[in-house]
């Protein structure tokens, strides 16, 4: 995948070929358990589900405005 690809790219064309929703969060986590990267919604950036940042924390994520500028892998 070419590196100039932005990650909203990347979204809108997994939701198309998979049929999942705009307002769907999405995680891919890597064979040795670790977070890779996720995709969230925009407009649930400041209020995500409480189910969420379970997961977030999960990873050591507490704040997820701390992934705005975060390299995952």
């Amino acid at each position: 995948m070419p590196n100039n690809v932005t990650s909203q790219e990347i979204a809108e064309d997994f939701i198309e070929e998979n049929d999942w929703s705009p307002d769907d969060f999405g995680f891919i986590i890597g064979p040795d358990g670790e977070l890779k990267t996720l995709m969230i919604p925009e407009h649930l950036m400041e209020d995500p589900p409480e189910e969420v940042k379970i997961i977030l924390e999960l990873f050591g994520i507490d704040d997820i405005h701390d992934l705005e500028n975060r390299k995952l892998h």
